[in-house]
């Protein structure tokens, strides 16, 4: 799953603050490109919540076509506030409400909504790794995963989703530069595939009904983004791709870590590797958690996207 990270303003993520209806329009188009059929899911929720303008294959997804309970339930126990928030149709400040959320879950939401690239130059792309990389997002989407793994998710065992994060953060944080944005490394998605799939169920529930994160990760510190800096500020800071279109590279530098667009995630969500988040140029340090070790959790392929996506 994903990883909830309260993001505080300091990180200068942007430096003149972005209409968030614009970062939610941006978030859904991310997901898009997610193999998750549920992290369309909540894209599409939440472009009804905004009044936005959906392409009419995204809105093929509407919840009434694809309805998934175990999924709500998971939503509901990971990402509480978020999912309130969009089935009571409260507006748009469902995105900067999840900056001091105590839940990893959203805190991931919240993040991927602030540091995804808003243009293709080499710079845009850089400061989205910086952001990504230098930050707690990856812990954030361990911790969000330790939260799905807990409530009886099991499509992906723990094992698989730790192979699966190490390997989409890699992709990510080891290019130098970098030639193409996050979500360019998540395989694109299906609708068809997403309309059809059948419900998927939950076993093994260690706490049902119960949202409090210490039953799942144990948080000595917050989460946060990494810090933009050095050229990177020149970054674009107004989403342009309104219609979604995935990017193509016009070259993959020499140093691109393992980073080839693509990668192929689980059936249930994608995410990252487990790491202890770097100090970032500014100083600020990520937090300092782990999964609690009685509820087995070795990793999450469970929803780095999906918990900003899955929303039936």
């Amino acid at each position: 799953m994903l990883r909830a990270m309260p993001l505080h303003c300091h990180c200068q993520i942007h430096s003149s603050p972005e209409n968030f209806n614009e970062i939610n329009i941006k978030v859904s188009y991310i997901h898009i490109y997610q193999s998750v059929a549920y992290l369309i899911m909540y894209a599409v929720r939440l472009n009804i919540v905004l009044g936005a303008l959906l392409s009419l294959a995204t809105a093929e997804l509407s919840p009434r076509v694809v309805n998934n309970p175990a999924i709500a339930y998971l939503e509901k126990m990971c990402e509480p506030q978020y999912y309130n928030a969009v089935y009571s149709r409260h507006p748009i400040s469902i995105i900067p409400s999840l900056e001091n959320s105590p839940f990893p879950c959203e805190q991931l939401i919240y993040m991927l909504a602030i540091c995804s690239a808003n243009g293709t130059s080499e710079i845009d792309f850089l400061a989205e790794q910086q952001c990504l990389c230098t930050g707690s997002f990856w812990e954030a989407i361990e911790a969000c995963d330790a939260c799905w793994f807990a409530h009886g998710y099991y499509k992906n065992s723990p094992e698989e989703a730790e192979s699966v994060r190490s390997s989409l953060k890699a992709a990510e944080c080891s290019p130098s530069p970098p030639f193409q944005p996050y979500s360019n490394l998540l395989t694109t998605y299906n609708i068809t595939s997403a309309r059809l799939a059948p419900n998927i169920t939950l076993t093994n529930d260690k706490f049902p009904n119960n949202t409090a994160v210490s039953n799942y990760y144990t948080l000595t510190s917050s989460f946060t983004p990494g810090k933009i800096t050095g050229s990177a500020t020149a970054r674009l800071t107004s989403w342009t791709n309104t219609d979604g279109v995935r990017y193509t590279p016009t070259s993959v530098p020499p140093n691109n870590g393992t980073g080839t667009a693509g990668i192929e995630s689980s059936s249930a969500a994608i995410t990252s590797s487990r790491s202890t988040a770097a100090v970032s140029s500014s100083g600020s340090q990520s937090s300092d958690g782990a999964p609690r070790e009685d509820v087995n959790v070795a990793g999450g392929l469970l929803a780095g996207l999906l918990g900003v996506a899955a929303m039936l």
